[in-house]
């Protein structure tokens, strides 16, 4: 993929899944469908099988927390089908002990009974912000059809991207940036790991309200760190929201300021040589300008995975390392790694 193409399209926006109720979506005269399901070449949306439209049908209720992530089923019709025809989850012809049924039902063993997990699918269906009724799903599962062959076309014309999820930004920045939880919470207390974080101040940490550490009565012990993961578009199964993956201002504003505020921890925690490998933070242009720009070529490599360009290293150099060190290296340094985090690849895939 060209990085133009991909700016293009990461700049312009992220296209959503296809969601619609059954029969809803009439295909007009001649349409194209798309090998899997969901959105017609032509920008309107129509079901490929009695299957599709049951995705599409059951979208506005699932695909907020399983559109991505490690459980995507209704990323595609491919995604969705992988979900239908394993036994854990649906037993063809028989939906009272389908676990699919018992999850709308709010009956399911485990530690989520229900899904979506804060609020029941009848509930949600009375309010409208479902289209299949759970009759509907049992007699689809009476009726569901044996498994078919799944024949994948190669399309290399047509490609997806998506922008980093709000974990997916955390757990990449802490990677590249040589940085871990030590560095933003207090680890005085031996049992640090099974009791609520205590945030360190001026640190910007990011954590998701959903990941309890252990065996915690607490998440964090500043709530701002869960409001910048929210900003992120980061999801809160229990608070019934899913992800979002848009680039909108919210997500902007707190990705500038953890970019900033995690470089300039990343230059100065101790030994950590994942933004300077080639320079040491005292070294200026003025006499180390070469290594610099060597520098600069390596953390491109390490944060956006392609090689840097002559043309590119010089412009970071004089366009972004340089007016920063003006104030001070650790200014310059900054300024090219919070760079590299707001870059259309650093920020899609």
């Amino acid at each position: 993929m060209r990085r133009a193409a991909l700016q293009a399209v990461v700049l312009a926006g992220l296209a959503s899944a296809c969601t619609g109720t059954i029969g809803a979506a009439t295909p007009g005269p001649d349409p194209v469908f798309p090998t899997d399901g969901g959105v017609l070449e032509d920008g309107g949306c129509a079901p490929v099988s009695r299957n599709d439209e049951v995705r599409l049908a059951l979208a506005g209720a699932c695909a907020g927390c399983h559109l991505a992530g490690s459980r995507p089923y209704w990323a595609s019709l491919t995604a969705f089908e992988a979900l239908v025809y394993d036994p854990k989850y649906v037993t063809r012809g028989d939906p009272d002990n389908s676990l699919l049924v018992k999850l709308f039902k709010g009956t399911a063993p485990g530690s989520f009974p229900q899904m979506p997990p804060g609020e029941r699918y009848d509930a949600l269906l009375a309010r409208g912000g479902a289209s299949m009724s759970i009759a509907d799903v049992e007699r689809w599962i009476r009726e569901l059809p044996p498994q078919g062959a799944v024949v994948a076309e190669p399309m290399p014309e047509r490609f997806t991207v998506r922008r980093l999820t709000a974990e997916e930004m955390i757990l990449s920045a802490m990677s590249q940036l040589g940085l871990t939880l030590e560095d933003f919470v207090d680890t005085s207390s031996p049992d640090w790991r099974t009791e609520e974080y205590t945030v360190r101040g001026g640190r910007f940490f990011i954590w998701p309200k959903d990941w309890a550490p252990g065996i915690s009565r607490q998440y964090v012990s500043d709530a701002r760190t869960v409001e910048r993961y929210e900003a992120l578009g980061g999801m809160a199964a229990l608070d019934n929201r899913g992800k979002d993956v848009s680039i909108g201002p919210a997500a902007m504003q707190t990705l500038v300021q953890q970019s900033q505020a995690w470089c300039r921890r990343a230059l100065e925690k101790p030994g950590n040589t994942a933004v300077l490998r080639h320079v040491a933070l005292a070294d200026r242009s003025a006499t180390k300008a070469a290594e610099i720009k060597r520098n600069i070529g390596a953390l491109h490599l390490r944060m956006l995975s392609e090689p840097a360009t002559d043309a590119t290293i010089e412009a970071l150099y004089t366009r972004v390392y340089l007016p920063g060190e003006a104030q001070s290296t650790k200014a310059g340094w900054t300024a090219v790694c919070a760079s590299f985090m707001r870059h259309p690849l650093w920020l899609s895939f």
